[in-house]
C-alpha cells in the first residue's frame, strides 16, 4: 500500500510473509509455537469479548468528548452495517491476530528468551512502534506529530505484550484488546467525517486518531490498567516454553 500498483505485494507479505516468517523465527530460536492450543473456555471468551468492548469503548468515550468540547467538528455521517462488518470488523480481526501472532507470539518471547523479560518487552514494543512508522508518513501525519504518535504506538504494544506475558504468553487477551481498539478507530473514519479544531499536539489528527495526541496516550494508559485487570501473572517464565520435542 505505500507504492502505487504494488498494494498486492504489500498485503502479501504483510498477511502471509510477516506472520509466517515470525512462526519460523520463533521455532528455529525457541522450538515451540506459541500459546495458541488452549482450549476455548467460557471464562477466556468472556474476559477476551470484555477486552474487546473496553477498548473500543475508550476510543469512542474519547471521541465523543471531544466532540462535546468542540474540538471535532463532525459534518456528516453515513453508517453501513454492511461496510461495518466487511471494511472494519472483519480486516481488522486479521490485522489484530496477524500482528499479535507476530510481535507478541514470536518477536516478544523470543527477544525475553536472548536478553529478559523487561529488555524483552522494550525491544518488542520498540519495534511495534517503529513498525507503523512508514505507514503514518504514508498518511500524512504532520510531522510534529509524527515522535508522539511513534511513541504511542510504542506503549500499545507495551500494553498488549504486558497482557501476553502476563497469561503465560496466551494471546487471546492481547488479540481482543487490539481488535476492539482498531475497530473503534476505523469505524469512526468509515461512519463519520469529521475535522479537528481543538489543539493538535492534544487532540492529534483524523489521519491518525488517537494514538496521534497526548489524549490518545493517556486512554492507552487506562488500557494498560484494564490488561492488568484481565490477565493474571503466569508462574513459569517465559524461557519454560522452550523444549526439545
Amino acid at each position: 500500500m505505500l507504492l502505487d500498483g504494488w498494494g498486492w505485494v504489500a498485503w502479501g507479505v504483510y498477511f502471509f510473509a510477516m506472520p509466517a516468517g515470525a512462526l519460523a523465527v520463533r521455532r528455529a530460536t525457541l522450538r515451540s509455537w506459541p500459546a495458541l492450543s488452549r482450549p476455548v473456555t467460557y471464562r477466556t471468551l468472556g474476559r477476551a469479548v470484555l477486552a474487546a468492548v473496553v477498548a473500543a469503548a475508550l476510543v469512542l468515550a474519547l471521541f465523543a468528548v471531544l466532540s462535546l468540547a468542540g474540538w471535532i467538528e463532525v459534518e456528516g455521517h453515513s453508517v453501513s452495517l454492511r461496510v461495518l462488518l466487511m471494511g472494519v470488523l472483519g480486516p481488522q480481526l486479521l490485522v489484530a491476530s496477524w500482528e499479535e501472532l507476530a510481535f507478541r507470539g514470536a518477536l516478544q518471547p523470543i527477544a525475553i528468551h536472548r536478553l529478559s523479560q523487561k529488555a524483552g518487552l522494550t525491544v518488542a514494543s520498540a519495534l511495534f512502534g517503529l513498525f507503523h512508522l512508514p505507514n503514518i508518513l504514508y498518511h500524512e501525519v504532520p510531522a510534529a506529530l509524527v515522535p508522539q504518535t511513534v511513541a504511542a504506538l510504542i506503549l500499545m504494544g507495551a500494553v498488549f505484550g504486558l497482557a501476553a506475558l502476563r497469561n503465560g504468553g496466551y494471546l487471546a487477551v492481547p488479540i481482543a484488546l487490539h481488535f476492539g481498539w482498531n475497530s473503534a478507530c476505523f469505524g469512526l473514519e468509515e461512519a463519520f467525517s469529521y475535522q479537528f479544531v481543538g489543539p493538535q499536539w492534544l487532540i492529534g489528527t483524523p489521519a491518525w486518531f488517537p494514538e496521534s495526541g497526548l489524549l490518545g496516550a493517556a486512554i492507552l494508559a487506562g488500557l494498560a490498567g484494564v490488561a492488568w485487570w484481565l490477565t493474571k501473572p503466569h508462574m513459569q517464565p517465559v524461557q519454560a516454553e522452550v523444549h526439545t520435542a
